[in-house]
């Protein structure tokens, strides 16, 4: 059986999307048809009739696409309403159903790394899918203060303002994007494509204190700018992605995977020439 799926988003050049699922093969034991389709925008619509019609089982979204996709699909998992962007689609029928899966990503990230966060000042980069998903995941966890620096102050308060709605009691602070994190904070999250697709901005290039946990949604074949010279507990893109993708084919197709066979899958990725 082969199961039709894909990436939609731009840019998408190094994206190791159609890895990962080529790699699902071994522990599945099914075939994946993995398509990587480049739109910022434009057409989305179109497209999207065009995967349903050639029988895709769902797909990915990236950006910039994990908020504007919102309005083309017929309904959202509570995870993916509450965080307001989409990274993971279903086609039931023809049904796009919506879900969130980096937020499943991070919260067994943060699981994996048993680092508390009830209490701590966040520091956040971004204001895009990433750092709501992050932002939705810490603010569950009772984080202290989130800090979000973005270069829209704009869309930074629209994020705020949502998540206060649902997390009357976090403390959500907007600061310039280039602004030095707080000295008092104690997670740090790069929940932009900067060291991945762009040079990473010198603000990013900081250390933190000591036992400090550093997330970064950019991911590499090795150490992300972000990561490099880090000192402190690591949650890797790469790993990020692993478990966005597990979680993904769980949403698609109801198999659950076992922590030994994503472990095997994270091994894998990282060996892949």
């Amino acid at each position: 059986m082969t199961i039709k799926a894909g990436l939609l988003g731009n840019p998408l050049n190094r994206s190791l999307s159609p890895l990962l699922f080529e790699l699902f093969s071994s522990v599945t034991g099914e075939r994946y048809a993995y398509t990587l389709k480049e739109n910022r925008g434009a057409g989305l619509e179109s497209l999207l009739k065009k995967i349903t019609d050639d029988g895709w089982a769902g797909f990915n979204v990236t950006l910039p696409l994990k908020e504007k996709i919102i309005p083309l699909l017929d309904s959202l998992t509570p995870a993916a309403r509450a965080v307001g962007a989409v990274n993971a689609v279903k086609i039931t029928g023809r049904k796009l159903i919506g879900h969130n899966t980096d937020a499943d990503a991070f919260l067994a990230s943060l699981d994996a790394a048993k680092t508390p966060v009830a209490g701590r000042i966040c520091a956040i980069w971004g204001s895009g899918g990433a750092a709501r998903a992050a932002v939705w995941a810490l603010a569950g966890r009772k984080a202290g203060e989130l800090h979000i620096h973005a270069r829209s102050a704009e869309k930074a308060a629209a994020l705020a303002s949502h998540f206060k709605k649902i997390f009357p009691d976090a403390v959500f602070i907007v600061k310039k994007f280039d602004a030095r994190p707080d000295p008092a904070a104690g997670i740090f999250v790069n929940a932009t494509p900067l060291g991945m697709y762009k040079p990473l901005n010198n603000a990013l290039r900081f250390r933190g204190p000591a036992g400090a946990l550093y997330c970064d949604f950019a991911y590499a074949r090795d150490i992300t700018p972000f990561l490099r010279n880090k000192t402190g507990i690591k949650i890797s893109g790469l790993d990020l992605l692993t478990l966005q993708a597990v979680k993904t084919l769980e949403f698609w197709t109801g198999r659950r995977f076992t922590a030994r066979e994503i472990v095997k899958l994270q091994g894998s990725v990282k060996l892949a020439p």
